[in-house]
């Protein structure tokens, strides 16, 4: 008998893939949608417990949505490669890092970058709860010194307390390495690449 695989599965219609690749959630949402239900029903004189199962709906929903969220940009992410990072604009690559981090466990990530950003492009928490806030740069050619300095300076003026990480599609010069160690994470071409595919996720080290 030929048995049936996911892979198999996932060759039909577009809907029956993406039940398939949350089946654990959606049978765990059955199952308490079902106890939520049954327990609602016994219990219709109880406002309370109406509100109470309410909430627990809306928690369910919630959840299974975030799931699903990270799950569509861990499928995004599976298909690009640093040929495409070559052709982003600098606002696509703020994306993309910020999808990186959300996919990495960093938590409230929002991309900030823009005429008045301060020198911030990304900030969000890494998996440590510790605030971070994340300097891109999508360029052709290695970043100078100069400016990491300037990185170092918007650390110690609008971003007290957070913990920096610079990214660079391009890397950094020697001397650019230099400047920012100690200082904040640098992430160069290789580090992005590993990140991208999953096999290492920059964070900053732990306080000591």
């Amino acid at each position: 008998m030929t048995g049936i695989s996911p892979d198999s599965e996932t060759k039909g219609p577009r809907e029956w893939r993406l039940v398939w690749r949350h089946r654990h959630a959606v049978v765990l949402a059955l199952v308490v949608a079902l106890m939520a239900g049954a327990w609602v029903a016994q219990s219709a004189a109880r406002p309370m417990l109406w509100a109470a199962g309410a909430l627990m709906g809306a928690f369910l929903v919630w959840w299974i949505r975030g799931r699903w969220l990270r799950a569509r940009e861990r499928r995004a992410m599976e298909r690009v490669d640093l040929s495409e990072v070559d052709l982003m604009t600098g606002v696509e690559f703020e994306e993309h890092v910020a999808m990186l981090m959300r996919v990495s466990g960093y938590t409230a990530v929002t991309v900030v970058g823009g005429a008045d950003d301060g020198g911030a492009d990304v900030v969000g928490r890494a998996p440590d709860g510790r605030e971070v806030v994340v300097q891109c740069k999508r360029w052709n050619h290695a970043v100078p010194p100069n400016d990491v300095r300037a990185f170092i300076g918007v650390l110690h003026s609008g971003y007290e307390g957070y913990e920096g990480v610079f990214v660079s599609s391009s890397g950094f010069t020697e001397a650019a390495a230099a400047q920012g160690e100690g200082h904040m994470v640098l992430v160069d071409r290789g580090a992005l690449a590993r990140w991208m595919s999953g096999v290492e996720v920059p964070e900053p080290p732990p306080n000591v």
